[in-house]
């Protein structure tokens, strides 16, 4: 299962990722991303994805524009 982490703290809103993959982000009363259900890891929140989803979260991957996302 691909594991997929979040650095909420650098988020600026830009809601991209919530827009792409809704599943595993939302946007918070802080206007920022966090992702469903996580666990924290250090600085990151981290989630188990299903392989079924990989192709939407390397969009939401590729399209972040501060590079807090990524997907191992």
């Amino acid at each position: 299962m691909p594991k997929l982490k979040h650095k909420r703290q650098e988020c600026i809103g830009c809601c991209l990722c919530a827009e792409t993959a809704p599943t595993y982000f939302y946007m918070d009363d802080e206007g920022l991303a966090q992702l469903h259900d996580f666990r924290q890891e250090g600085v990151f929140q981290v989630v188990e994805a299903f392989e079924m989803d990989r192709s939407e979260l390397e969009e939401a991957v590729r399209g972040c524009p501060v590079n807090i996302i990524s997907l191992t």
